[in-house]
């Protein structure tokens, strides 16, 4: 009996300095424009995948712990992220979230990344449009009336034009892997720059199929786990 008691009190006792050591990051989330309390939002720790809820007072609490990345979202307004510092436990982070910002940023950052594609496209309409070697009067996209002309689709003409055509695809998808997985925001992300930014821009860039599929949370909690794995590589 005695025995186990003593079991139970260690055990107690380990897990109250268990409990005592959890650390968490809080703070009070409120729109920047007029310091109003954000209710019901929602808070996401990328590292654990712990989430937690705003209170209608606005203030919020996670657990969490130096290096980790936190992202804070509410519906209609900009998402903000941060990685934990041993100063933000202590302090606390208070979150201003905006309206407008992030509507405005993606429109001009999409609308300078889709000028360019159209420029592109524009500028090689012909390329992009013409099929070599198909003769007759209706179109590829209807599928009848063709003829393959095997002059012209083996000329030289046509296997530059197909190679041009290639080319002017591979660049579009280069510059849509640079719209999402641009070196300002990993460096924002990770705290990466310099030689450290360019290498790990290299090693973990993305393909064009996965830049495509993954949203924008997704691919934050990629740029964390492929940093983790960097950083272990590191040491």
């Amino acid at each position: 009996m005695l025995r186990a008691l003593t079991i139970f009190i260690l055990l107690l006792s380990a897990a109250t300095a268990f409990s005592q050591t959890k650390t968490y990051l809080k703070g009070n989330i409120f729109l920047y424009s007029n310091d109003t309390p954000v209710p019901g939002a929602t808070i996401t720790n990328l590292n654990t995948r712990q989430s937690s809820v705003s209170t209608s007072a606005g203030t919020y609490q996670i657990p969490a712990s130096n290096k980790d990345i936190i992202v804070f979202s509410s519906s209609g307004l900009k998402s903000d992220t941060v990685k934990v510092e041993e100063q933000l436990l202590k302090t606390g982070y208070d979150v201003g979230l905006t309206v407008d910002g992030k509507l405005l940023k993606n429109v001009t950052v999409t609308s300078s990344y889709q000028l360019d594609s159209l420029r592109r496209r524009g500028d090689y309409a012909k390329i992009y449009e013409k099929q070599p070697g198909l003769t007759g009067g209706n179109t590829p996209e209807a599928g009848f009336g063709l003829v393959l002309s095997p002059i012209s689709y083996f000329s030289k003409r046509a296997k530059k034009t197909r190679q041009f055509r290639k080319r002017l695809k591979k660049e579009e998808e280069d510059a849509y892997i640079d719209y999402v997985f641009s070196p300002m925001w990993v460096s924002k992300l990770t705290g990466l720059k310099g030689d450290s930014l360019h290498l790990f821009l290299y090693q973990y860039r993305p393909t064009y199929d996965m830049a495509r599929m993954l949203d924008r949370p997704s691919m934050i909690a990629y740029i964390n786990d492929r940093y983790k794995e960097f950083i272990r590589k590191k040491d």
